[in-house]
């Protein structure tokens, strides 16, 4: 998949929780037939591996990123 696909099939998530995991985002787009998704990434802190309340969320399809909105 080139670099420009990846980019309209991913949205970003701010002031999350700073608990929350992977699999909960997941649960929440699945719950939500937002569609098939890729990646669930939440940045977190180097050093310490605490989650900063951000997230990228890659989905198979830009579609379904306007579901997602």
């Amino acid at each position: 998949m080139d670099y420009a696909k990846r980019e309209q099939s991913t949205i970003i998530l701010l002031s999350l929780p700073l608990k929350i995991t992977e699999m909960e985002i997941y649960k929440f787009f699945r719950d939500e037939n937002c569609g098939k998704i890729r990646d669930i990434k939440v940045v977190r802190d180097p050093k310490t591996g605490r989650s900063k309340g951000i997230a990228y969320v890659e989905f198979y399809s830009p579609d379904s990123v306007l579901k997602a909105l």
